[in-house]
């Protein structure tokens, strides 16, 4: 299988994930099997879906980073979202469904435990025209992945309550996927002004996180609840929660908080606000920069690294010396030197009759005079970097 942009897609491409309906999360639009004709790749592009996973010779094995059944229950996280998001814009005094996002968390949860192998986050697997609802399912996913990863750090900072809860990441899900629940009860010009220019230096704009705990509080689990409330706070004091609410800094912040708001930034700079979507390496790389990293914890930020591959695997390369190729599989400890398997030619990346070529090179094996150059079509040698030795422990 193989990650393809819309753009590239060619008839009789066969899809090898469904592609769900932008505007109408619960539809599946084109299933799981379905030879793509020119009207279905005009119709995904009208909708403006962005890329789709097809069935590519030689590749199958990229099947264990995408397992089918964790994609489902990302679409329950999915669905359950976008019914909050018009539940809030609908009623003046909603009544949010609580048991069924505890459902759809743990069934999340259930599925990445026991398909360990696709607990990396490859990108935006559903595709919604409400960039809340993607951010919102984005966080989630991320934020339990970084989660499930931290059991250890989990009990050392959660010393009240026993191992077994202290590890249950239940409600870190549930706090991530209502993280934002504030934001629609906002002004629309406020929310227009963020989604258009991203500045959240705006008063009535960092009251959301405020707005949201007072319509949660009491109705979820206080760790939970302390997520929507503190997803903004920093590690640096730095950060905010509304008027009414203290500055936090460092382990006074809520660890679920300080795992979702790596969680939010991360996502905030591969998607930022008016602005054309970024690859991974890029936001990886911009928590390199001392003063972003300093907002965040560190043990957080080192899991983030295990989860998020610069290059997902399925994400086609081309090198600086030319050639090009498909990363089967990431390295944590050094995330922009993958494993690829080169194809014959760079025509290759959108030509489903040509043939890989068969031949994998580890680039941790290879000089570092020879880097990823390109990633899904975008140039992204600028962005590539080595995280710093005493970072090394990211791959354990």
């Amino acid at each position: 299988m193989l990650r393809v942009a819309t753009a590239s897609l060619k008839p009789g491409m066969e899809l090898a994930l469904p592609v769900m309906h932008p505007e109408q999360p619960a539809q599946v639009l084109l299933k799981t099997g379905y030879a793509l004709t020119d009207g279905a790749i005009t119709k995904l592009r009208e909708l403006r879906v962005t890329q789709a996973w097809v069935q590519y010779p030689g590749l199958a094995f990229l099947e264990k980073y995408v397992s089918p059944e964790v994609c489902n229950a990302q679409n329950d996280v999915f669905c359950q979202v976008a019914d909050t998001i018009e539940t809030l814009q609908r009623e003046a005094t909603p009544k949010l469904d609580y048991p069924a996002y505890v459902d759809a968390v743990g069934t999340l949860i259930s599925e990445v435990m026991t398909h360990p192998t696709a607990a990396v986050f490859v990108g935006d697997l559903f595709e919604a025209d409400n960039d809340l609802l993607r951010h919102a399912s984005s966080v989630t996913y991320l934020s339990l992945l970084m989660g499930l990863k931290l059991d250890n750090y989990l009990v050392r900072q959660r010393k009240h309550v026993r191992p077994d809860r202290a590890k249950d990441v239940t409600n870190l899900g549930l706090g991530a996927m209502l993280h934002d629940v504030g934001v629609p009860r906002l002004p629309q010009e406020v929310r227009d002004a963020y989604f258009k220019h991203g500045n959240d230096k705006d008063p009535e704009w960092r009251e959301h996180p405020a707005i949201g705990f007072r319509l949660v509080r009491g109705a979820v689990d206080p760790t939970a609840a302390a997520v929507v409330l503190h997803h903004h706070q920093r590690a640096d004091g730095k950060g905010y929660a509304g008027a009414d609410f203290s500055v936090l800094s460092g382990e006074s912040i809520h660890v679920y908080a300080r795992i979702v708001a790596v969680a939010d930034q991360f996502d905030r700079l591969r998607r930022p606000p008016g602005l054309p979507p970024q690859p991974a390496v890029f936001a990886l790389r911009a928590f390199q920069v001392p003063r972003v990293a300093q907002q965040f914890d560190p043990e957080v930020l080192d899991a983030l690294y295990k989860v998020v591959p610069a290059f997902p695997p399925g994400s086609r390369l081309q090198l600086s010396d030319g050639r090009a190729g498909v990363v089967v599989e990431p390295h944590p400890e050094q995330p922009c030197r993958p494993t690829l398997q080169l194809l014959a030619t760079l025509a290759a990346l959108d030509n489903p009759d040509i043939k890989p070529e068969g031949e994998t090179i580890d680039l941790r094996d290879v000089s570092t005079d020879v880097f990823v150059q390109r990633c899904d079509g975008q140039d992204v040698g600028a962005f590539n970097f080595l995280l710093p030795e005493t970072d090394q422990r990211v791959a354990a």
